[in-house]
């Protein structure tokens, strides 16, 4: 790390952030949780409902198996 009396350099600074990687945001973060979340909420409610579904259709067969 190139530092001088205690004060990181630019140069110092933008070698740090590219060995630490991109760092979500927390919106980022936010709006993937609440993507999952509507997901899971989806495949919920055709479980819980998969009975009024004609009788050869695929989401009809065997139980949940998403994962939570």
């Amino acid at each position: 790390m190139n530092v001088a009396m205690g004060v990181r350099t630019p140069a110092a600074a933008l070698a740090e952030v590219g060995r630490v990687g991109r760092r979500r945001t927390l919106l980022s973060r936010f709006l993937d949780a609440l993507k999952k979340s509507r997901r899971r909420e989806a495949r919920l409610m055709i479980v819980k409902h998969a009975h009024l579904l004609p009788l050869g259709h695929p989401w009809r067969s065997g139980r949940y198996s998403g994962t939570p």
